[in-house]
């Protein structure tokens, strides 16, 4: 097997491999959401790739951020989640610490009552899944993405975004609504040693980007060579996330599920107010798209290169402020629109 060659090495560049050639030549691979929420899910997708590829053991996983529901709430009825946690994962229980910024959650994980996605895809994988902290800003959620890759002898690290707004430059029209997350945990990509991959599911589906500025970035990225293969899903492991989403339901991730079986069009996601908000999905939601995350970084999301000196998600959320982006965490968490 080849060694893995690292994606960043103190400034030097070197072009990863493109992702077939690296799924041949990995024996354990880590897939993590990128965004928090149901990311880690729809990561699945990959982690299926991968096995059907020759991956001896995949890891499924995500960052700590969620959109909580109040303890009393009807999802998706009388309030509306606006704002994420990024909550810390040690307060998770029952679970493992790898270190400050990394656990290891179980099937029955929970805090304060509430479940992560990562417990879910601990239930339905393997019985144990990954979640890396974002509250130590761009330098913790590095040193957690280590921790696990340390813990598992992981040789391939893939990330896997829901949507658009990683790809995001800051110059859009309309703000994103939850790139502060992308951003750090592609920050945290950018210093791994480990073959490590951006990949970007259910293109567009987020809504958080007009679709021809997306296809702008996106071309901005592939003519610079970021772009290093594409993923398709199979049929049972588009239909494995739609029974995943029963159970832990996510407005955005469903509507991957709907690029998967076909159903292109406009369709409705209800996420930060009532009315809900009109998103287009269409073929280019059908694959899963996977880049080199030092090119996406150089290309488009430079931000996300700002926020690698940071040491905390308070430092983060100034930073990012700093260059004109509203940080999602500086959002009320949810509110009641009704009277």
């Amino acid at each position: 097997m080849r060694s893995a060659e690292p994606a960043v090495r103190e400034g030097l560049s070197v072009t990863l491999p493109t992702i077939e050639e690296a799924a041949l030549t990995s024996r354990t691979a880590l897939v993590m959401g990128h965004g928090g929420g149901s990311d880690c899910l729809v990561a699945s997708l990959v982690a299926d790739w991968l096995g059907r590829l020759g991956v001896q053991r995949i890891i499924l996983g995500g960052v700590a951020c969620q959109w909580w529901l109040p303890a009393d709430a009807e999802p998706k009825i009388r309030r509306t989640t606006v704002g994420p946690d990024f909550y810390q994962p040690l307060d998770l229980k029952p679970a493992q610490p790898l270190g400050e910024n990394a656990v290891i959650v179980l099937p029955d994980t929970q805090i304060d009552g509430r479940q992560p996605h990562e417990a879910t895809a601990a239930r339905h994988f393997g019985g144990e899944a990954f979640v890396v902290s974002l509250r130590g800003g761009g330098r913790g959620v590095a040193d957690g993405m280590r921790q696990v890759i340390a813990h598992y002898g992981a040789d391939l690290l893939v990330s896997v975004d829901v949507g658009s707004d990683t790809l995001s430059t800051g110059n859009e029209i309309r703000p994103t609504q939850t790139s502060l997350a992308d951003h750090l945990t592609l920050a945290g990509l950018l210093q791994q040693e480990c073959r490590s991959y951006f990949a970007l599911a259910g293109y567009g589906v987020d809504g958080e980007m007009e679709i021809e500025e997306l296809d702008r970035n996106l071309s901005t990225a592939v003519k610079a060579g970021a772009l290093r293969g594409v993923v398709t899903a199979s049929n049972a492991a588009i239909e494995r996330v739609a029974t995943l989403h029963d159970e832990a339901y996510d407005p955005v991730g469903s509507l991957v599920i709907k690029a998967g079986r076909g159903d292109f069009g406009l369709h409705r996601t209800l996420k930060s107010n009532p009315f809900g908000e009109v998103v287009r999905v269409g073929p280019a939601a059908l694959p899963v798209w996977v880049f080199d995350p030092r090119i996406v970084a150089d290309s488009v999301a430079a931000h996300a290169k700002d926020l690698v000196p940071t040491t905390t998600d308070a430092e983060a959320e100034q930073t990012y402020r700093s260059l004109g982006r509203i940080p999602e965490i500086s959002l009320p968490r949810f509110v009641d629109f009704q009277r």
